[in-house]
């Protein structure tokens, strides 16, 4: 209202929570993720770490509406419940020519697992669980992924700026197509258009009446 006025800001790098966990139902942990960040596997084992403190028996892994980002960190948290030598990830590049990413872990984690995903779960959220499915480690409940089974790169260019080139394609341990495809849930579970409350939450509920038989 043509008052001026001086404020004093800080500067400081933004946080943003992309992972949260609670125990729901007695003891079934759940945890949230939002983006497969760097750093996120170390971030996930805190919050594993705190809800197995408060004696928890199994676990839903919240993967609904995660984009994806690194895929280094989607085989590292894949590795925290997949045995030693069993297949993570299969790549392929414009040749053909496939690499193969086993886990590395000697020790996993042992317990009942639920994955959620839907629609907008992609890239790195897919390739987790992918992972997970097809070594039976966990189950997963939701809608099909969306279907990006590829990899860019970022290569700058002397004019300025820079060009994103798609450089491999990734199929799961059973040599599944995931691009274009999606991941389908073991059990197929579609959520109201609007989701306001947890009781409305079929998805999830599902997770819960599953993991309680």
């Amino acid at each position: 209202n043509g008052t001026t006025f001086t404020v004093d800001v800080e500067r400081r790098t933004v946080e943003i929570k992309y992972i949260d966990s609670k125990v729901i139902d007695g003891n079934i942990g759940y945890i949230e993720m939002l983006g497969f960040e760097d750093g996120c596997t170390a971030k996930f084992k805190e919050e594993l770490e705190k809800l197995k403190s408060q004696n928890i028996k199994s676990l839903i892994i919240d993967l609904r509406s995660n984009g994806g980002g690194l895929v280094t960190e989607a085989i590292s948290l894949s590795e925290l419940f997949i045995p030693k030598g069993k297949v993570i990830l299969k790549s392929y590049d414009k040749n053909g020519n496939e690499t193969v990413k086993k886990s590395a872990n000697p020790f996993t984690e042992d317990m009942k697992i639920v994955v959620l995903v839907n629609e907008e779960s992609a890239s790195a959220t897919e390739i987790f669980s992918a992972a997970m499915q097809d070594n039976e480690v966990a189950t997963i409940i939701g809608t099909t992924t969306f279907g990006k089974g590829v990899m860019q790169e970022v290569d700058p260019l002397t004019i300025g700026g820079a060009i994103k080139i798609t450089i491999e394609e990734f199929k799961t341990p059973n040599g599944n197509k995931i691009h274009q495809i999606g991941i389908k849930p073991d059990i197929e579970v579609e959520n109201d258009e609007i989701v306001t409350e947890e009781s409305q939450d079929k998805q999830l509920q599902t997770a819960i009446d599953f993991l309680k038989k």
